[in-house]
């Protein structure tokens, strides 16, 4: 599986902080890292001190100027060879904040990023890098950042971590984003996101099972928005393809997002036969048969894998939701509720949901505070499986599922429901601090005001116009 959050990560847990040896060779503004093919021009900087400097993660370490404002910062690395195989910049993000999440969380801390968004320019392999901050406070003002911009290259994944103190305008923040896309160059190659045959082929060999080795109808499909590794005849692939294609841009209208420049096609592993996903799981993903068996299919890392059937069946958007969520959106946080809320709306009918109302109407629904520190809904769904298809895994899915639409539909929370959805799907897993940040944020409201509106709107609850229309 793609992610890795390691604990002798230490990087990651002192953001924007200098410490170690001092670099015996003087300040330069203009260097080159051939481990990832960088050139790094920091001449827009007054006052660098500092230089390159290898030891672990760390690559360097300087101090200097920005625009007046003291700044610190080193450059990371995270290697390939050290496990870390990302598929694009977004992950960079996702790491570190899990990272720094967890380690603030087990002294009762919070940490998540406010800010995370793609950069367009020369940062690696893809044609764009990603920029995350989180916000730093003295008291309940904003009064500086810790950033990081970085890419992914052949090696791994290099960033640049950043501490500043200084609260930036909408206008400064262009500005940083101009100076980061000037200051970073990466001279090597671009991979083609259509997957050349080689690359293609080498992966659907990796992945393979031996029950599908040598089978007649092994074959690679490309559709607009995936490669499919396939053993299916010909008709029920294309057929597959066009489905799940459809399914994309269904997910892209309830929770919209633009393709970014040089972004990789998605994988899909589409078996025959059940027995040959649930090889290809108990390979791949290192389940017992007994685990694979419970399952229609499972999004994992870049992948979606499944086998023949309905071409409808809900199975395939919620797993397609949960990959587009991650390799996409890169929205990962927030927990079980949340990534198994926005796949389970998405993937039933407003009909399947009605039970919701009589729950909020008897006091019976799980207190949210509750329901989001779960950290499997699966799991703690106990005996209540999944329906047929794979939409459904007890009560816990369909309350999730609810909250989604109140947020979605509700007067109280529709005008900005694309914001709570960034907000909720940047936090940590189960960081109830920071989603009770967040809810504040927004709505102006507590967790348990925003409760209190969550039941109204279910116990008063009506039918929901244009169920699955797009999202304002």
């Amino acid at each position: 599986m793609l992610y890795l959050f390691a604990s002798s990560l230490s990087i990651f847990l002192a953001a924007g902080a200098l410490g170690g040896a001092a670099p015996a060779s003087p300040p330069q503004d203009k260097l080159e890292i051939p481990e990832f093919e960088l050139e790094l021009d920091f001449s827009d900087l007054s006052k660098l001190e500092g230089g390159l400097q290898r030891s672990g993660q760390t690559r360097g370490q300087w101090t200097a100027e920005y625009d007046g404002t003291p700044i610190s910062f080193s450059l990371a690395a995270l290697l390939v060879s050290d496990g870390f195989d990302l598929e694009g910049p977004g992950e960079i993000a996702q790491i570190v904040g899990n990272s720094r999440g967890n380690a603030r969380r087990a002294k009762g801390g919070s940490y998540d990023f406010q800010r995370s968004k793609p950069l367009i320019g020369d940062f690696g392999r893809v044609p764009y890098g990603w920029l995350a901050a989180h916000d730093t406070n003295t008291g309940t003002d904003i009064d500086g950042y810790d950033i990081l911009v970085g890419g992914v290259t052949s090696a791994g994944a290099y960033f640049l971590d950043m501490h500043i103190k200084k609260r930036f305008t909408d206008k400064e923040w262009a500005a940083f984003e101009k100076w980061a896309g000037k200051a970073i160059h990466y001279t090597g190659e671009v991979i083609d996101p259509e997957w050349p045959e080689e690359e293609a082929e080498a992966r659907w060999k990796k992945s393979m099972p031996e029950s599908v080795e040598g089978n007649g109808n092994n074959q690679i499909l490309r559709t607009d928005h995936y490669i499919i590794f396939t053993n299916v005849g010909k008709s029920t692939a294309r057929a597959f393809g066009k489905q799940v294609d459809e399914n994309y841009e269904k997910v892209r209208t309830v929770y919209p997002f633009e393709d970014l420049p040089g972004q990789k096609l998605l994988p899909i592993f589409y078996f025959l036969n059940k027995s040959q996903y649930i090889d290809w799981c108990v390979i791949n993903l290192e389940w017992t048969k007994a685990q694979a068996e419970l399952s229609a299919g499972v999004a994992s890392g870049d992948a979606y894998a499944t086998y023949q059937q309905s071409t409808i069946a809900p199975v395939h958007i919620h797993e397609q939701t949960h990959q587009i969520f991650r390799n996409r959106l890169h929205l990962s946080g927030g927990g079980s509720w949340f990534q198994e809320g926005v796949a389970e709306y998405i993937s039933v009918q407003q009909s399947e949901l009605n039970e919701v109302k009589q729950f909020a109407k008897q006091g019976t629904t799980q207190p949210l505070a509750e329901l989001m520190t779960v950290p499997s809904l699966l799991m703690s769904a106990g005996d209540a499986t999944r329906k047929k298809g794979g939409s459904v895994a007890g009560g816990a899915y369909t309350q999730a599922a609810s909250l989604i639409e109140f947020v979605k539909h509700s007067k109280f929370g529709k005008d900005k429901f694309l914001e709570w959805i960034d907000a909720m799907g940047r936090v940590g897993r189960g960081d109830l601090p920071a989603i009770k940040r967040g809810i504040t944020r927004i709505y102006g409201v507590t967790l348990e005001e925003f409760e209190a509106e969550y039941l109204d709107y279910w116990q008063n609850r009506k039918k929901v116009r244009d169920w699955h229309g797009p999202s304002k």
